[in-house]
């Protein structure tokens, strides 16, 4: 571990030799040391830190120390002096403070402040050994940790770039004024500063929002088509350089920005050109299609407002802009810089005070210290990123004020409205808040109340029939003809049909009322058990039936005697017990292993001039598909059995044990069954209206149920009736008008 350490500490003297190598300017006859600690580059990528711009940034530093050293009224009679070291994001205490021993003792530099880390938790590290009072040296880092505010820990350091907590804030303040209930986050995990800043919004949105998708991110994971199937159109993107480029690439590709979604970029894009292959496809996109999709979205940035502060410097800018380039922190480092030279320049009267100078002030003379600790807490100047004004009890800059911008710009032409912090308040302009989303009228196509009316009458009409014909199926149990078809059979067709109509109406509640998800899962997953348990009860005693005429109908053609043990009620009993078993078991495995769960299909709708989401919902699992043939085989291969067993006894010369009834109920059985599944999955995957498949599936069971009224149920029970007196009168008097019309025309 020492050993680690001498190298790491190695490194940073050797990028700390790195000066700006000016010359004394004439009069500036001491030099003062600034070690700026920066994220560069890693040759060995397994220890790439997250941050890597130093090379890009620092420009920003050595522009400020040229423009200080330029300028007569700043530092006088010193000169300062750019020492670069790399943090790598990791840093450790050890190594910073064998870093600054090393420059001090060894090189008689002597260290009047640090810039940098940019990295919070490197920050942490540097600003918790410059407090300390035997270091004592001010710190202006890049961290926007919230925890850096702590002055116990951190009391000579200050932040230079916004909190994190004032950009969350705003975003927050957002969500508050557009009413936004629901959310997905992208953030990378592989990057401290954007997974950070992810956990506290997550935390502080808690009460306002629900973040219904959070997802990591990176170059090669691009998670959008999971975000598609969400139902939220509010995107907050943590994102940053490639990663966000890639992003809003493939959400140009797959029309997912404005006004579909509404994107939220804590960074904005470089819209340089992007180029790459995401699962097995190419994508491309300009910088033109970048913008585009950059302005699809709403930017934030924060920064200290102060009309009435100077300007510290006077360089055009041109020579700002060649310099810099496009990386704002090359700008807030210039600024860093020129804070702590202001500080140190007014520290110089109070020093005189005492009969001391800056050359005194050297790293653990906390007296001195702290004199340009209360200089620094009175800085209010404007610099080239905003104005530097420094909140005494956070050390963050003071009156941070986010603004909301729109069409990938910051231009204040397309800015929608700003948040101050700490203040909270919140201002959308008039006029452009119209670019905001607000409109989040969610609608949930359910099945429509005339149909399952409908539906409902057609179940109660059914299940009076049933009871109607059960009960007297029971009462008239001894009468020759309902005897002959089985009474204790049909007890579990009837059961069936109660079990298929029961299913039906659970059905219709799932698919016509908004109940909670809770309930919804569970209706999932009954409905299955109602529908496959059902048709075996009725298809089982249909076939037990149609099975013992075939066995006493061959036996006898046999000239056999066919075997009571086969044909006893109570045999067939266990045979219908048995198929049932086989069923349940069946919609156990389908339940437990592979559960059906209420999912919603999201697109978007225009109503007038709005968009709202509209929203499907539906049960589904990941093998839907199997588990539903191999129900439809199971029943299938029942009423196979039964149109055997039916058709080989069509001959049988007694009326009331011919089975052309039973052969006809097999036949529209089938047919039922097989035409209203296969139409109603159809229908359910194309998306056709809610009320399609569900009046397929619904009529198709119904069907099936009167089926076993008409075919099944009545033919027994209807000599029974005709023998009623009130019914024998009344069809006397039908047949006489019947014969009376006939001889009438």
């Amino acid at each position: 571990m020492a050993v680690i350490r001498q190298v790491i500490v190695l490194l940073l003297l050797i990028i700390a030799g790195r000066g700006d190598g000016a010359s004394a300017q004439s009069g500036k006859n001491h030099t003062l040391y600034l070690l700026s600690l920066l994220a560069y580059p890693n040759n060995n990528t397994s220890l790439e830190p997250s941050i890597s711009d130093g090379y890009d940034i620092i420009p920003g530093a050595h522009l400020a120390v040229s423009d200080i050293n330029n300028r007569s009224d700043v530092l006088t009679d010193y000169r300062l002096e750019l020492l670069t070291a790399a943090d790598g994001c990791n840093i450790d205490w050890i190594s910073v403070i064998s870093l600054i021993d090393n420059l001090y003792y060894k090189e008689g530099k002597q260290i009047v402040g640090i810039v940098g880390p940019e990295c919070s938790d490197s920050t942490k590290v540097v600003a918790s050994i410059t407090g300390r009072p035997e270091i004592a040296l001010l710190n202006v880092h890049l961290g926007s940790a919230p925890e850096l505010a702590n002055r116990t820990l951190y009391p000579f350091s200050y932040g230079i770039r916004p909190p994190t907590s004032a950009d969350v804030d705003a975003v927050i303040a957002l969500f508050s004024y557009n009413k936004w209930t629901r959310a997905a986050v992208l953030y990378n995990s592989e990057m401290l500063v954007d997974y950070n800043s992810f956990l506290l919004f997550q935390e502080k949105i808690a009460g306002t929002a629900n973040l219904t998708y959070t997802s990591s991110a990176s170059p090669t994971q691009l998670p959008l088509e999971q975000l598609r199937r969400s139902y939220v159109r509010v995107i907050v993107s943590f994102l940053r350089d490639e990663t966000l480029k890639r992003v809003l690439c493939l959400a140009y590709y797959k029309n997912m920005t404005y006004p579909r979604y509404q994107w939220i970029l804590f960074q904005s894009n470089d819209n340089s050109n992007v180029s790459f292959s995401y699962e097995g496809n190419q994508y491309e996109c300009s910088g033109e299609q970048l913008v585009t999709a950059l302005s699809q979205s709403i930017g934030i940035n924060s920064e200290n407002l102060n009309s009435d502060a100077p300007f510290i410097s006077d360089i055009d800018e041109v020579t700002i802009v060649d310099t810099c380039l496009r990386y704002p922190d090359c700008y807030i480092l210039f600024d860093a810089v020129w804070a702590i030279a202001l500080a140190l320049n007014n520290s110089i009267e109070p020093l005189a005070a005492s009969g001391h100078s800056l050359l005194n002030y050297i790293y653990g003379k906390l007296e001195y210290t702290r004199i340009v600790k209360e200089q620094m807490n009175m800085l209010s100047f404007n610099g080239l990123w905003g104005a530097v004004q420094f909140n005494s009890s956070t050390g963050f800059i003071l009156n941070i004020t986010t603004t909301f911008y729109y069409n990938g710009s910051y231009d204040d032409n397309y800015s929608i409205g700003t948040f101050s912090f700490p203040n909270g308040i919140l201002d959308i302009y008039s006029g452009r808040a119209a670019f905001l989303l607000t409109s989040f009228d969610k609608t949930l196509i359910l099945v429509s109340t005339p149909l399952a009316v409908v539906i409902i009458v057609v179940e109660a009409v059914a299940a009076i029939l049933v009871m109607m014909v059960h009960i007297l199926n029971t009462v008239y149990s001894q009468r020759k003809t309902i005897k002959i078809s089985s009474t204790r059979l049909n007890h579990f067709a009837y059961i069936g049909c109660y079990v298929i109509l029961i299913g039906t109406l659970l059905y219709t509640i799932m698919e016509t009322f908004n109940i909670n998800q809770k309930a919804k899962n569970v209706l999932c997953n009954a409905f299955p058990w109602t529908l496959i348990t059902g048709l075996t009860l009725v298809f089982g005693t249909v076939l037990t039936k149609a099975w013992r005429l075939y066995h006493i109908y061959h036996s006898a053609l046999k000239h056999k005697k066919s075997s009571k043990v086969a044909t006893q009620d109570k045999s067939l009993i266990v045979m219908i017990v048995v198929l049932g078993s086989l069923s349940a078991v069946l919609c156990l495995a389908w339940t437990f292993y592979d559960p059906l769960v209420r999912n919603t299909d999201v697109s978007l709708a225009t109503e007038g001039d709005d968009l709202v989401i509209v929203m499907k919902e539906s049960c589904s699992c990941t093998y839907e598909v199997v588990w539903v043939v191999v129900g439809m085989v199971y029943e299938a291969i029942l009423i196979t059995c039964t149109v055997v067993c039916a058709f080989s006894t069509r001959n049988i010369s007694i009326k009331e044990l011919q089975s052309q009834g039973t052969i006809l109920m097999a036949y529209f059985l089938t047919l039922t069954s097989i035409t209203g599944g296969a139409i109603y999955y159809i229908t359910k995957t194309i998306g056709t209206e809610t009320d399609v498949p569900y009046a397929i599936l619904c009529f198709s069971l119904m069907i099936i149920v009167y089926l076993c009224i008409v075919l099944l149920f009545l033919p027994p029970v209807v000599p029974v009736i005709k023998e009623w007196p009130v019914v024998k009168k009344w069809l006397g008097l039908l047949s006489f008008i019947g014969r009376r019309s006939i001889e009438k025309f």
